[in-house]
């Protein structure tokens, strides 16, 4: 059982969440050289679209609708878009 693990162990990668902020020449260049390595991933976030954050802004203060089941939900979506 030991070397079953000693096995997974060794095949675990590791992975670090870095934020730069790259309103800065230094940082844009980190960024440009951290893109010349083979073993870095770089993930860029997106922004939210403004009709993402109004929905998001509705749900906080409880602009929501509820449903009694999942086919109530799913009728009332196929009358809204006449399917």
């Amino acid at each position: 059982m030991g070397v079953g693990f000693l096995y997974l162990y060794k095949k675990i990668k590791a992975m670090t969440t870095i934020v730069i902020n790259e309103k800065s020449v230094g940082a844009k260049k980190l960024v440009e050289y951290l893109r010349t390595q083979p073993f870095v991933t770089i993930v860029e976030e997106k922004s939210p679209t403004a009709s993402l954050l109004k929905s998001m802004e509705e749900a906080e203060v409880g602009k929501t609708t509820e449903y009694n089941s999942t086919e109530e939900l799913f009728s009332k979506l196929r009358k809204k878009g006449n399917v």
